[in-house]
């Protein structure tokens, strides 16, 4: 009789690249989120994606007017869409840096009724993780819950999460995800 694939593959990192650590540190909090209800939003995504495709936009119309007519008519709209294009870019990177920050997952419960956001980051020559979870209610919901309005972070070395040889302990992190999303989810005793 042939056994059923397991559900779970090994992840493993480089213990040395701190980079490899928090990577799968956020896939597997991303997984745990997921596998708890939540749907992932792509918010960030489609508005870098949205701004670069109009500058890709500008420049393929750019394009296509210089194939048809010369440079002497065409070199205005060339400096148009060159600036459109600079400017769009300019703009994705200032909302990465501004806006999205660090934050690596958005993802909504409706059961539950909320948002939460995720953001790690880990220094380079410090084999710590740190995670910040935020909440907040579904817009438009008629019964909002009311949480704990303050994030929770969570500051672990990535030694407690992985074995020597780089093996990613699942249970470990996952246990220690679901004891601080239970912290960030508590209502207010207000």
């Amino acid at each position: 009789m042939v056994e059923p694939m397991a559900t779970e593959s090994k992840v493993t990192a480089n213990t040395s690249s701190t980079s490899e650590l928090r990577a799968a540190c956020d896939t597997g909090l991303r997984e745990f989120l997921k596998g708890r209800g939540y749907e992932e939003m792509h918010t960030h995504t489609d508005v870098k994606l949205v701004l670069g495709y109009l500058g890709v936009l500008f420049c393929a119309i750019d394009f296509a007017y210089s194939w048809k007519y010369p440079f002497s008519q065409t070199k205005w709209f060339s400096y148009i869409s060159v600036s459109v294009y600079a400017v769009t870019s300019a703009l994705a990177l200032a909302y990465s840096y501004a806006v999205q920050r660090n934050t690596f997952f958005v993802g909504y419960n409706k059961a539950k009724g909320h948002i939460i956001s995720a953001g790690s980051h880990a220094k380079q020559n410090d084999p710590t993780y740190r995670l910040t979870l935020t909440t907040r209610p579904i817009r438009g919901r008629q019964d909002p819950p009311v949480f704990n309005s303050k994030p929770v972070e969570v500051k672990q070395p990535f030694a407690e999460w992985f074995y020597s040889d780089g093996e990613f302990d699942g249970a470990k992190f996952n246990a220690d995800i679901e004891v601080a999303i239970m912290s960030l989810l508590c209502k207010k005793s207000d």
